[in-house]
């Protein structure tokens, strides 16, 4: 725990995420409080796997569009002027959530909008090599910057009545 406390706060290690919920166990109609931070600045998806298997992205979604998070900040989803919350609702089981990071935009998936949300459509074996994808651009006035850095994280979650 020591080792992963000191990357979490030295800017000049790797891309190092942490990701944690509120509790471990939540029954239906609870809220559900997400929480994460990065040892600098990075874009975030969040994915949720429910107990009947399907894959669900929390964020971004259509009420926060923003993905980009500061280094050495805990954040807390939703939170502030987030006009949404996150409610268990069947199916319940054991869940996951997993953070995918970047020091870039990362990849796209396939979304489907459905009831506020979005499904994801790519495959569970491909969502991890498709959020990473890096495309090549031209980059206007200068050279290139540094090497894109990644991270991945997931935890467990109990749902339940």
């Amino acid at each position: 725990m020591v080792k992963e406390k000191t990357l979490l706060d030295d800017p000049n290690a790797p891309l190092t995420v942490k990701l944690w919920t509120d509790k471990e166990r939540y029954q239906i109609g609870e809220k559900i409080k997400i929480y994460l931070k990065g040892n600098k600045p990075f874009y975030a998806r969040i994915i949720y796997h429910d107990a009947a298997g399907r894959l669900i992205q929390l964020m971004p979604n259509p009420y926060r569009s923003e993905n980009y998070f500061n280094g050495g900040v805990i954040y807390e989803i939703p939170s502030g002027r987030d006009k949404f919350e996150l409610e268990v609702s069947p199916p319940l089981g054991k869940e996951s959530i997993t953070l995918y990071a970047s020091t870039v935009q990362l990849g796209e998936l396939d979304l489907t909008p459905s009831k506020g949300i979005y499904m994801v459509k790519t495959r569970s074996i491909e969502v991890g090599m498709k959020t990473r994808g890096v495309k090549i651009t031209g980059k206007k006035g200068g050279l290139p910057g540094g090497p894109v850095e990644f991270g991945e994280v997931k935890i467990g979650v109990n749902t339940g009545k």
